[in-house]
């Protein structure tokens, strides 16, 4: 997320990519986990899953 938005920022977490709500297998799936900041991990990514995700354009403003 960070490359995305052009900078480089140590990742602190690791996230899975589609969320494991519980299950094992899941949860474990080496191929299902990415490394992300924090802040990217516990804003951006939460949000998403919720269906609260808003893309934001380069000007700040919100993208379709």
């Amino acid at each position: 997320m960070c490359k995305k938005d052009g900078r480089v920022t140590p990742a602190t977490v690791v996230d899975h990519i589609i969320p494991h709500k519980g299950d094992q297998q899941l949860f474990w799936d080496t191929s299902n986990w990415q490394s992300l900041c924090a802040p990217h991990h516990n804003g951006d990514k939460q949000r998403e899953e919720r269906g609260r995700f808003q893309a934001v354009g380069e000007d700040g403003w919100p993208s379709s």
